[in-house]
């Protein structure tokens, strides 16, 4: 669809695309490479062309964060603190002109941002080379990537118009492919035959059935962490018996990536819910017995945490948090003892993260 952009891409006019697939399936990590690789074949050319990438749950809470996301991070000198939305997309296109510089924009999750935001992107991006229609703006083109087609029923007739029905299908994995892709990630993650062949078949084999339905996340997610036990225990290979017992506890519709795409705040609030609810040996706790285990996480991560509140509410946007009432807060079906191990494991990670910057 865009082989032929660096021909002559001063007269390319933007082309919208749609990436459609459940969770696991590789869009993101598709898109993200695509866009490398066409920045890599553009500076061979000479060509000076970026591509952004947005997740809407992180960096698209509206319209206007959008709007200067995109400005900042293709053209970071522009001051866009008292720019509206409409003149930050003006500032942008203006920008691209005058450099001679070209923009790919890659929108993951619109789905979460449709459901959850009133204001209409899709009408302003596709139809952004009005601002420019002289000539083509330098948003040559514009990736919008979702779980499914539901979103279309939210869209305004313009927007379904300019956007169009056409696109790619990223079907689940297969139990052969998540074999692949198991036995390529194990060589690089393991010591030679601390993994079976038996123990990547079966890997492969649950999460291609349902309930996982191919979410090769979850499987390397049910490696990681079995491998993770096996370590624990003292154990030099990672045995059927260690996948069971993890696959029987994690839940797969939450990925350690999911809760590494947590604002650092979100993912200690979530760990100070696991514990809260592991200690009351409660399905629900308050929001005030959150506040105050927060309060603890604050002063043993040496990190304040602000607006507790506003991060449950975002998890619970996400599916990760299950909010009731300001006195019934939970996680969204997982059984707590199952999970603290799991989200213990998280926040190691985090505190590396954090000890790094």
């Amino acid at each position: 669809m865009f082989s032929d952009v660096l021909e002559n891409p001063a007269d390319v006019y933007l082309r919208p695309v749609q990436i459609i697939g459940g969770i696991g399936t590789g869009k993101t990590s598709t898109t993200i490479r695509f866009g490398e690789s066409l920045e890599s074949k553009a500076m061979e050319k000479k060509i000076k062309l970026k591509h952004v990438y947005v997740n809407l749950k992180l960096q698209g809470s509206g319209r206007t964060v959008l709007y200067r996301y995109l400005l900042e991070k293709a053209s970071p000198e522009i001051r866009t603190t008292s720019l509206s939305g409409d003149e930050m997309l003006y500032q942008l296109v203006k920008y691209l002109n005058n450099k001679n510089m070209y923009l790919m924009i890659s929108l993951d999750e619109i789905e979460y941002f449709m459901k959850h935001a009133t204001e209409h992107i899709i009408y302003d991006l596709t139809r952004i080379n009005e601002l420019s229609p002289e000539k083509p703006c330098g948003v040559i083109g514009l990736i919008i990537i979702s779980r499914g087609t539901d979103y279309y029923s939210l869209l305004e007739k313009s927007e379904m118009s300019t956007l169009g029905r056409n696109y790619i299908n990223f079907p689940q994995y297969s139990n052969l492919q998540i074999r692949d892709i198991l036995l390529a990630r194990s060589a690089e993650a393991f010591k030679r035959s601390a993994v079976s062949n038996d123990v990547i078949e079966f890997i492969a084999n649950v999460s291609a059935d349902p309930p996982v339905n191919g979410d090769v996340r979850y499987a390397l997610d049910l490696l990681l962490y079995s491998g993770n036990l096996a370590d624990n225990r003292g154990s030099e290979t990672v045995t059927l018996d260690h996948v069971r017992l993890v696959h029987g506890k994690v839940y797969h519709e939450i990925t350690s990536q999911d809760i590494l795409d947590l604002p650092n705040d979100e993912k200690i609030v979530l760990l100070a819910l696991a514990r809260t609810l592991k200690h009351k040996k409660s399905a629900y706790v308050s929001f005030e017995e959150i506040r105050n285990n927060c309060a603890l996480l604050s002063e043993e991560l040496k990190i304040k945490i602000e607006n507790i509140d506003y991060a449950i509410q975002d998890m619970g946007n996400k599916g990760i948090v299950n909010v009731k009432s300001i006195v019934q807060i939970g996680i969204s079906n997982v059984p707590t003892e199952d999970l603290i191990t799991y989200i213990d494991s998280i926040i190691d990670r985090v505190r590396s993260d954090l000890n790094e910057r």
